[in-house]
């Protein structure tokens, strides 16, 4: 039966009821009011809507712990309070499974925000303040994979010998890490695992920047 026509049939059983309390009480019949008075109740009872199972405390405390970065990112602990607010907690049969439907809409905005993308916008950076027009043209030293590429003496390059991926932090340059170290500061997990993972993923994608920008060189 739809939603309004039972609201309708349940209003109308409603009005006849107190149609029947009035009349009890006008004619004196105080077994007859008392009767219709329980139905009356049980009926508005049934009628009345109800409450979700959990509350916002069982919401926040689900939050924290399953998302370990609420209470700590400010960007995607706001995200989760506004979804949260926007949200209906009567279609969530228990607060975890409205917790893990914030949780998912917070990880969905902030997908586009990756390391590779962040990494790449360094990367740039850096290129574009390395040639100064006014300086005049000088041969560049060959750059290597390894840290120390731009440490030339005497018009020589120190090489490390490593030439391939970066696999830890120790293996890239000095600038990459400083900038893999600032960024890592602000959106890597606060886990050590996490960070790690940040970490690795951003050295991947510095190294592949660094690729392509070598390539371009040639």
């Amino acid at each position: 039966m739809p939603p309004d026509l039972n609201m309708m049939l349940r209003q109308t059983a409603l009005n006849g009821l107190q149609q029947q309390l009035d009349a009890a009480v006008t004619n004196g019949d105080t077994e007859a009011a008392r009767k219709v008075t329980n139905e009356i109740a049980q009926l508005t009872l049934q009628t009345a809507p109800k409450a979700p199972a959990f509350g916002d405390a069982e919401i926040m405390s689900a939050l924290d712990t399953k998302a370990p970065w609420y209470g700590i990112d400010p960007k995607k602990s706001k995200a989760a309070m506004d979804f949260g607010k926007t949200m209906n907690p009567k279609k969530f049969a228990t607060a975890e499974a409205f917790a893990d439907a914030i949780i998912a809409a917070v990880d969905a905005e902030f997908k586009p925000a990756t390391a590779a993308s962040a990494s790449t916008e360094s990367e740039d950076e850096t290129d574009e303040t390395e040639d100064d027009p006014e300086d005049p043209p000088t041969k560049k030293p060959k750059r290597t994979d390894g840290p120390g590429h731009a440490d030339a003496v005497g018009g020589s390059v120190a090489r490390t010998g490593n030439k391939g991926p970066w696999l830890k932090m120790s293996d890239a340059p000095n600038d990459v890490r400083a900038e893999i170290k600032r960024t890592a500061d602000k959106f890597a997990p606060s886990t050590k695992e996490g960070r790690e993972a940040f970490e690795k993923r951003a050295l991947e994608a510095h190294y592949a920047a660094h690729q392509r920008s070598k390539q371009g060189k040639k």
